[in-house]
């Protein structure tokens, strides 16, 4: 059952500049769907639409399997976590957790039960009596996912909750949130600009481009499939390597510059309508030396090397373009090194050199789902 249905749904600026151009998505009841892309795309945008908080200029926003276009935010059956906490400083734990059940007149005996069992679930029980500027980020955090628990809406709203939080707390956050909403079965509609929390957290998500809906899918079919050079780049850290390359029909071959060259099969090469492209390929896929004869090689002079204990980051120029690898273990090169970098020629990715939409990924999604059946059954 559709939960969250948009429709063509757009926002204008004096009906010429749009923030966000014709969405077109449905969100399954219980669903935790992630809203990704950089800043300014229009993901936060969007979310306040769905909340209310921002009129759209045309479409259709289905809550609950109707019409919400005219409702205001108090009448949409959802609660909202914002990135500042949003907590009132002279209220308590517990009177800021209740406000919005005291708003609506709960009984008491209502409103302190839901409160316990929110405040037992966050582990906020001991900080029921301590004032907001008591509490940690985390802490603070937790008291306003507790105000959006204790709501029992069946819709929660999210924009970017976790980005005032240090690396190790986001962490954890991820893994409390993605377990309450489970725990819960609420709708979870949840907005970043962090695509490791887009890849973690998200049954599906929505990748976001100047207001255009660029790729919408389960995370993995994304970061395996993506529909074209942008969200490749976006989603996976560090970032897909790209460069120009330009397309040689007689000897069926990509050259880089002037040193690199790849062959292609046949069919490869069917799919190549025009003299150039971008080659793509993982920073997790480059190894070093030669890795058989299926593989592709590049000779490249070390700019950077960067041990994080158990993995090491180094950086190479690929004719002008400066590409990364990420190798597991300790390796300690010296910058100027000249060192020859091989992939497996299944992981190259392709992308039109205008459109820069996907010619050539490594797996099919119908290659894909059959992998990971195997793997989950062997």
């Amino acid at each position: 059952m559709s939960h969250v249905e948009l429709v063509n749904v757009c926002k204008s600026y004096d009906g010429q500049l749009f923030a966000v151009e014709d969405v077109q998505v449905s969100i399954g009841e219980g669903e935790f769907f992630i809203l990704v892309g950089p800043s300014g795309c229009g993901k936060s945008t969007l979310l306040r639409m769905i909340a209310g908080l921002e009129q759209i200029s045309a479409g259709e926003i289905k809550l609950h399997n109707q019409l919400a276009n005219h409702l205001l935010p108090n009448e949409r059956q959802l609660s909202m976590v914002f990135q500042n906490y949003a907590l009132y400083p002279h209220l308590t734990v517990e009177e800021n957790i209740l406000f919005g059940l005291k708003v609506r007149k709960v009984k008491k005996e209502e409103r302190k039960k839901r409160c316990l069992d929110a405040a037992n679930m966050l582990g906020l029980t001991a900080y029921l009596d301590r004032k907001p500027k008591e509490l940690s980020g985390g802490q603070r955090q937790r008291v306003a996912l507790a105000r959006a628990v204790v709501s029992q809406a069946k819709l929660c709203l999210m924009d970017e909750p976790l980005s005032n939080l240090d690396a190790k707390l986001r962490g954890q956050m991820r893994l409390e949130i993605r377990q309450l909403q489970k725990k819960i079965g609420m709708t979870l509609v949840y907005v970043t600009h962090d695509q490791v929390e887009a890849m973690t957290m998200g049954d599906r998500m929505m990748v976001m481009r100047d207001g255009l809906v660029q790729q919408i899918g389960s995370p993995i079919e994304i970061y395996n499939q993506p529909a074209n050079r942008f969200v490749a780049t976006f989603i996976g850290a560090p970032p897909m390597n790209v460069i120009r390359a330009s397309v040689d029909r007689i000897h069926q071959q990509l050259h880089i510059g002037a040193n690199h060259t790849f062959q292609l099969t046949e069919s490869e090469m069917g799919k190549i309508s025009r003299d150039a492209v971008f080659v793509g390929v993982r920073p997790e896929h480059l190894v070093m030396g030669r890795a058989g004869k299926e593989a592709y090689s590049l000779q490249a002079t070390l700019v950077n090397s960067e041990l994080l204990g158990s993995e090491t980051m180094v950086s190479f120029y690929v004719g002008e373009a400066l590409w990364k690898a990420k190798w597991s273990g300790q390796w300690p090169i010296l910058p100027g090194e000249r060192i020859t970098i091989s992939f497996p020629r299944e992981q190259l990715f392709l992308f039109d050199a205008e459109t820069e939409e996907t010619i050539l990924a490594p797996l099919t999604h119908t290659e894909l789902k059959t992998e990971v059946r195997q793997i989950e059954f062997s």
